[in-house]
């Protein structure tokens, strides 16, 4: 079957052998010579979407979104067409994020935007709840933990998508993911040049008061939206369904048709999000997905699943310019590397663990490293790593190891210097309180404080800023390490799943320890961070490699190494959306405290359980 593109006409379902529709007249044709259009799949506030095939991939199936508005014609070039094509553009740039489908294509036809996305294969909720009935809490929770970071995500980037509703949400097949779809990408579109359909008020019974004005929508109106599609999940009735109450509107009573009561911590947070002036809600994404993790006191947050490899360049975010480790010496101020007599060295305490978990040797091992004044007294630590091979990743035999982990590859590593410890927050505050390079920071941001403990809750982009004014203070090159160099001080030449031996115990490291790795034995469960250098280092020098908190790397996240690099360089695209951590932390049980162990956060998560070390680069002598 062919449909017609006439967006007035009532049947446009036409047989493949028609040239022209048989319910309108109008002449049936491929759009841009390229897309058919195979069957309507809905007409909602901003124009008609359509189920398509790409004749020039093979007939793979696409969604073609048509833009509709009353405006329609050369005077709506203007002021429709051409700033529907800029947010295009910007929507495109998200193109690599795991939750959002790709952009294909984006055009104009006939005085007509079109945009052509990526086909995805899943139910989008409105059918679950059709279908199933009711989310419960616990469901709805699920939700909000996996979705909040997308909207961040995208809110970072300037983009807004002004059409949240379960509609527009599916539940990938394939991996059960959620994924965004539905994006009114022109923000100059108010209902004055909305198509006139029927369903015009149960679209807009999502939509918060200042959608309705040309140029008012804001991050914060997506999360009214996304406010409103709980309620629509929770009672199982849209909101332009529930009944009017004495003229009160929904939001003033939708709790009356809920199934079940909703516990007192997610009330407030939904009674927030639905607030109807602008003012009073939440203002970020991230604030809200604070809130919702912190519902269960006492309870961790569970790590995130690793993506799967099609989502593993995850775009959105432009990268700020991270110096790879360590290329181009040209581009780094000179941090000459001393003859070892004159390096200065301290005794570190080296433990060896057996396959049991008990301690067989301790060792001082002497460490070359150079000392940071940062200023009022704080010192900045760094050890040198020296220059080496290794083979980064965990091979199939060990346990708990993950498909991201592989294939083993062999690295070559440049010497380097790398933090004795994570960031402490009295090292964090003073470079804090250095001039901006490209972004403010919070100079107390930590959740357990403590001038010795390491900084956490600060995001990828934060820490980068950190880099940037220390390295402007100091004149040196300091940086994120890239994963491969953080993997392979980790291991400082090991090849067990831990530096310390076959497994671990937590009189080394700070971990939840009420589950065994290994023949190991359980151990305590801490709750919090400890002050750094508690533990016992590794043979390279460096104390909580395993444990205490998650540190980033300067690499984006990919989902495995398929064409990692091997020269120990930052592995980076041009767009973004999650960031790779490593090490472990507090609240992570020792299986995730391994030297191959590797998960993914958004980069502009701030977690209590996530915090970084820098490294420094070596620079060459000049040549005489």
């Amino acid at each position: 079957m062919v449909c017609c593109l006439n967006p007035k006409c009532e049947k446009p379902l036409n047989p493949d052998t028609s040239k022209y529709c048989q319910q309108c007249g109008a002449k049936l044709t491929l759009l841009r010579r390229r897309f058919k259009m195979v069957r309507l799949l809905g007409k909602g506030m901003f124009g008609n979407t359509y189920l398509a095939e790409d004749r020039d991939n093979l007939q793979e199936p696409c969604i073609v979104k048509q833009l509709i508005c009353q405006a329609q014609g050369t005077d709506a070039s203007q002021t429709v067409v051409e700033p529907f094509l800029q947010e295009a553009e910007q929507l495109r740039r998200l193109k690599k994020n795991q939750h959002i489908p790709s952009i294909l294509a984006y055009f104009e036809e006939n005085y007509i935007p079109y945009l052509v996305q990526e086909f995805i294969d899943g139910q989008d909720l409105q059918q679950v709840i059709e279908n199933q009935g009711p989310f419960s809490e616990n469901q709805v929770r699920a939700l909000l933990l996996e979705l909040l970071p997308v909207l961040q995500t995208i809110h970072d980037q300037g983009v807004i998508h002004r059409d949240l509703k379960p509609a527009h949400i599916m539940r990938q097949h394939s991996d059960n993911k959620l994924i965004l779809v539905g994006f009114c990408v022109s923000k100059q579109i108010n209902l004055s040049r909305l198509q006139q359909t029927d369903n015009v008020r149960e679209n807009t019974s999502y939509a918060p008061p200042e959608v309705f004005a040309v140029d008012k929508a804001r991050p914060g109106s997506d999360l009214y939206s996304l406010g409103a599609t709980c309620v629509h999940l929770l009672t199982g009735v849209a909101p332009h369904a529930l009944p009017i109450q004495g003229g009160a509107v929904w939001v003033e009573h939708w709790q009356q048709h809920l199934p079940q009561p909703l516990s007192a911590e997610l009330k407030p947070v939904l009674e927030k999000l639905l607030k109807t002036d602008l003012a009073e809600r939440y203002t970020s994404a991230l604030e809200v997905l604070r809130e919702v993790r912190g519902l269960a006191k006492g309870t961790t947050r569970p790590l995130p699943q690793a993506p799967a490899v099609r989502v593993a360049q995850a775009a959105g975010q432009t990268a700020p310019q991270v110096r790879s480790q360590p290329k181009a010496p040209a581009q780094q101020t000179t941090l000459q590397s001393k003859p070892k007599s004159s390096t200065p060295s301290f005794q570190a305490e080296v433990a060896q663990v057996d396959a049991n978990g008990q301690v067989v040797s301790r060792q001082f091992h002497p460490i070359s490293y150079m000392t940071e004044d940062i200023g009022k007294d704080v010192k900045l630590e760094m050890v040198h790593i020296p220059a080496g091979r290794f083979s980064m990743g965990s091979p199939p035999s060990e346990q708990h190891r993950q498909q991201t982990e592989s294939p083993q590859h062999i690295v070559s590593i440049p010497e380097f210097y790398l933090s004795r410890y994570p960031i402490t927050q009295a090292q964090w505050r003073l470079v804090a309180a250095l001039p901006a390079v490209k972004r403010e920071l919070d100079d107390s941001p930590s959740h357990f404080t403590g001038d010795n403990r390491p900084v956490e809750s600060v995001s990828w982009f934060d820490v980068v800023e950190f880099c940037n004014r220390l390295s402007q203070l100091t004149g040196k090159d300091y940086h994120l390490p890239s994963e491969s160099a953080w993997e392979y001080a980790c291991r400082a030449a090991s090849n067990t799943p831990f530096a310390f031996g076959e497994t671990l115990n937590t009189e080394l490291a700070n971990y939840d320890g009420t589950a065994t790795y290994g023949a190991g034995s359980t151990g305590s469960f801490r709750q919090q961070t400890t002050q750094v250098g508690k533990f016992p280092a590794n043979p390279y020098g460096l104390s909580d490699m395993h444990g205490n908190v998650w540190e980033w790397c300067a690499d984006h996240w990919h989902g495995n190494y398929g064409n990692a690099p091997v020269d120990g360089s930052v592995w980076q695209d041009q767009y973004f959306f999650a960031c790779v951590l490593r090490g472990g932390a507090w609240n992570t049980q020792a299986a995730s405290c391994r030297s191959a162990s590797r998960i993914w956060e958004a980069a502009s998560e701030q977690s209590n359980h996530i915090g970084f070390r820098v490294a420094c680069t070596i620079a060459k002598p000049a040549s005489p």
